[in-house]
């Protein structure tokens, strides 16, 4: 269980690179006490790990933050959107990150779905094989996807997706593998209340 320590009049977590602060109360509590908008976090204490209280989890999309993602990229697939056309993958995934008020400068036009990763490198965002909740996936096969799931203890990753056999809307769950061109991390750049993330 990962704990959360008092200091001063707020709460920070331990262990945590990020130095997230939260303002709760005067109390402890443990880190699944807290509920971050938009996310859940479930959490598995591993026993493999040779460092006592190493927690690993499966970190997702609230159900709310997820049927809206889902609604967004079918409108993006069925519309088009912010130059990418009709019935693509581009244009699902588009849809999504204008969901999430991602700004539309840094996903518009980025090519067709295996040039995203080198596209969005170009732009200066960061692209790397890591998946997160909220990342979108570039695939050598012409195809893009967004994260909604990455489980840390199976080492998989859940993606929804527009134009997969003709699909408006398909979820998957997957590996790295040799088709992955990188992960784009748009999630860094989200202005929506959702993207609150638990580390």
């Amino acid at each position: 269980m990962k704990l959360i320590k008092q200091i001063g009049a707020s709460l920070t977590v331990v262990g945590c690179v990020c130095g997230i602060t939260v303002g709760l109360s005067d109390t402890q509590v443990s880190a699944d006490q807290v509920s971050w908008p938009g996310t859940t976090t479930v959490q598995k204490q591993d026993s493999s790990s040779p460092m006592t209280g190493n927690i690993s989890g499966t970190h997702l999309l609230s159900s709310q933050a997820l049927t809206e993602a889902q609604q967004a990229g079918q409108q993006g697939f069925y519309n088009g959107i912010d130059g990418y056309p009709v019935g693509q993958c581009t244009g699902f995934v588009a849809a999504v990150l204008r969901q999430q008020q991602i700004p539309v400068n840094t996903y518009s036009y980025l090519g067709n779905g295996d040039q995203w990763a080198e596209s969005a490198t170009q732009r200066g965002l960061l692209v790397d094989f890591r998946p997160a909740v909220g990342s979108v996936v570039s695939f050598k096969s012409m195809h893009v996807a967004y994260v909604t799931e990455v489980n840390d203890i199976t080492g998989t990753f859940k993606i929804m997706e527009g134009n997969f056999e003709g699909q408006a809307l398909h979820e998957r769950t997957l590996t790295m593998n040799d088709d992955i061109a990188g992960i784009i991390h748009f999630e860094k750049l989200s202005t929506a209340p959702q993207f609150t993330f638990t580390v």
